[in-house]
């Protein structure tokens, strides 16, 4: 009875060591998909117009594998395209030992890029200042998510000529097998200074957060929030701004399937400069925008790019062909846009809010056949004005006042210098006053 015993126990130790000892090579069979590849499938399709991305080499082990990926940046202008290698050093797992412990995984990898463009090689040439080096890391966990990490040590440098003090960065980007993704990134003090002509900048800080319900697709729910504490500089022009922060939104709009809902944002709590101008708050939003409108700039984008680096011969433009395609889209469909605009400047509190209706001409087929009066009967807006009255009297601005008040454009009430404006339906109304539209067509 013992030796059954141990003839299986024996077999089942072999089974698990060919098992683990097959394993890195099964495992690698899939590498090439997950990594190098699989940073690729994060790339929206519309922003590969000026990438032009080569596998130029990929050498497959049985622990490990080695490939290279060259980029480069096809510039619209007329500038030298920025070009960088990105060099992968894979590890296979299942069991794989990364910088931050052994883990459980498909593959972990070293990226180490490396930049080919003489205007690149020239400034670092000419930058005195050694940096230190860039770490990006790559984890393809066992199903089948990536994270690609990056970071930087901090440094600081001085001389006569220059004083350069960072904090360091770190960022990370979380892609799901579903290509969810989840970005952040935060980079530390930056400080630049020219002793011999006390020119300098700091820079607090940056903070980024990002979400997306699908990476590789720029119209996919999204959201994006940036923070940078203060900005400020002595000279050649001294300033200080403080609490920066922008945000950005892209949801599905109610309107229908193929309409999208852009939100964007962006203030600063406090300027030092000087300008009148004490804080601002800007929101803009786009509502019912129809995303074939978006994808057509892309296109159009893209062919422009094609042009450039092809030359094609004369015959027909695509570019024209996009151009003409954006503008019938969006005349055909509805469009809603909300601009708001809030500042203190010259001391005082202001407001501008701005509303843009267009209901669209879906039976328009010939942009020539449009009249002036079709256009009204389907556009509309709504504008609200209200300054400071006391601030706009000491500004620049105080000899328009009076006139406009006197033909009712402006009103004063309050200490408030108003403006309400609306156009619905070809109807015109200033101040709760019809105006005629014959004076403006």
């Amino acid at each position: 009875m013992k030796k059954p015993v141990l003839y299986g126990a024996l077999g089942v130790t072999a089974v698990l060591l060919a098992a683990t000892v097959a394993a890195p090579k099964v495992i690698g069979s899939g590498v090439r998909e997950a990594t190098m590849n699989g940073v690729l499938e994060l790339l929206p399709p519309e922003t590969r117009s000026q990438l032009q991305i080569t596998e130029t080499r990929f050498d497959s082990g049985w622990f490990s594998s080695e490939g290279e990926l060259d980029i480069r940046y096809l510039a619209l202008a007329d500038q030298e395209n920025l070009a960088v290698k990105l060099l992968f050093d894979i590890s296979h797992g299942p069991l794989l030992f990364t910088p931050d412990g052994t883990r459980l995984g498909l593959a972990y990898a070293e990226i180490v890029p490396s930049f080919n463009s003489a205007e690149f090689t020239q400034a670092m040439t000419e930058l005195s200042v050694e940096l230190p080096d860039v770490r990006i890391d790559m984890f393809a966990d066992l199903d089948q998510s990536l994270r690609l990490t990056l970071s930087m040590d901090p440094f600081n440098y001085s001389d006569a000529n220059a004083q350069v003090s960072f904090a360091g960065l770190n960022g990370s980007v979380q892609a799901n097998p579903d290509l969810s993704a989840e970005l952040q990134f935060n980079m530390g003090e930056l400080h630049a200074a020219q002793p011999t002509t006390q020119m300098g900048l700091t820079i607090a800080g940056l903070d980024l957060q990002s979400t997306t319900q699908q990476m590789n697709d720029l119209l996919a729910p999204s959201m994006a929030m940036m923070a940078i504490p203060a900005i400020s500089s002595q000279a050649p022009y001294a300033f200080n701004v403080r609490n920066i922060s922008a945000d950005s939104q892209v949801a599905p709009s109610p309107a229908g399937p193929q309409q999208i809902d852009i939100r964007q944002g962006f203030r600063i709590a406090n300027i030092e400069a000087d300008i009148p101008v004490a804080s601002l708050n800007w929101t803009m939003e786009f509502n019912e925008l129809r995303s074939d409108l978006i994808r057509s700039y892309y296109g159009m984008i893209a062919e422009i790019q094609n042009a450039i680096n092809n030359n094609p011969s004369a015959g027909t433009n695509p570019v024209e062909e996009y151009a003409e395609e954006m503008v019938m889209i969006a005349v055909q469909n509805s469009l809603v846009f909300n601009n708001l605009v809030e500042a203190n400047a010259f001391e005082g509190d202001h407001s501008i809010e701005l509303r843009i209706d267009w209901r669209g001409m879906p039976d328009v087929t010939d942009l020539d056949s449009i009249e002036a009066i079709q256009i009204l009967e389907v556009f509309g807006f709504d504008l609200t004005v209200s300054l400071d009255e006391a601030a706009i009297m000491r500004s620049p601005l105080a000899d328009m006042v009076d006139p406009y008040v006197q033909q009712g454009y402006l009103r004063i009430d309050g200490g408030r210098i108003l403006m309400d404006a609306s156009l619905n339906d070809a109807e015109l109304t200033v101040n709760g006053e019809t105006v005629g539209l014959e004076q403006f067509l």
